[in-house]
């Protein structure tokens, strides 16, 4: 099993990924063959689903314990899949790495607009990095159910449903 991850969207920013696992974990830039990434409507992170053709710029951060697969699981949103996929790092190795990727009966949740991240450093990525770590001080703290984030997200991100 691989203790890999190909991030695309949100949590391709290390600082968004320190705030969610607590750890500043090292990464490598790595791209998707096969994938697009799209903005979910009504939201400001993307959603990845397979496109023939298309190519999805990421990071894979390596070496992640089962605690950090716990957080990560937890802050994604359930609609997701955690899947296995073959990546490319920057230097052109091929590694198996997870990735979060919209099944086929949950693509009508996305726009046809193609996310991107200087947008989301531009506008959102400060108050999304806080709202991040109230994630995980509040998951820590409390050790909070599965699917609790929903709850959390509500209480934290009152800017996550408008458009931008």
């Amino acid at each position: 099993m691989s203790d890999a991850l190909f991030t695309y969207g949100t949590l391709q920013f290390p600082e968004v990924m320190e705030a969610v696992t607590g750890l500043a974990l090292p990464w490598v830039e790595a791209e998707a063959t096969g994938f697009a990434q799209f903005r979910f409507r009504g939201r400001i992170y993307p959603g990845m689903v397979a496109r023939e053709g298309a190519l999805t710029q990421g990071r894979v951060y390596t070496s992640l314990s089962h605690q950090i697969w716990e957080l990560l699981d937890r802050f994604e949103d359930p609609v997701y899949r955690r899947e296995l996929l073959e990546v490319y790092r920057a230097d052109g190795s091929k590694i198996t790495a997870h990735a979060y990727v919209l099944p086929v009966a949950q693509q009508h949740l996305l726009s046809s607009e193609l996310w991107q991240m200087d947008w989301f450093s531009d506008v959102h990525l400060d108050g999304y990095v806080s709202r991040c770590r109230v994630f995980y001080e509040t998951i820590t703290s409390q050790g909070l159910p599965e699917r609790s984030k929903q709850t959390l997200w509500k209480l934290t991100d009152s800017s996550q449903n408008s458009q931008a």
